[in-house]
């Protein structure tokens, strides 16, 4: 009889990390992550405001029907919108 051999992979082992207490005032505390969401949910609704600005002014600059406008300056402007917020988002992390 011949025997077949199957070989499964293994699943690296899982990393195993110490809990981080909170309610400490040092870094990683409660109140550091706290201030740390505050400060990128401002951050965030900056980034919305510009959003709903943009599509309340679009009707208003395309009021003949210009679609050269939404298709060339539109979507430009979602990129420079991302990447602005990316930038933020970043900066807020490293001056915690």
């Amino acid at each position: 009889m011949n025997a077949r051999r199957v070989v499964v992979p293994r699943r690296p082992a899982a990393v195993r990390r110490a809990p981080v207490p909170l309610g400490l005032d040092g870094p990683g505390s409660d109140a550091e992550v706290r201030a740390l969401m505050r400060r990128q949910a401002g951050s965030a609704l900056v980034t919305v405001a510009a959003v709903v600005a943009v599509l309340v002014a679009l009707p208003l600059l395309t009021a003949e029907g210009d679609w050269l406008v939404v298709t060339l300056a539109v979507q430009p402007l979602w990129v420079v919108l991302a990447v602005l917020q990316l930038r933020r988002a970043e900066r807020v992390e490293r001056e915690r």
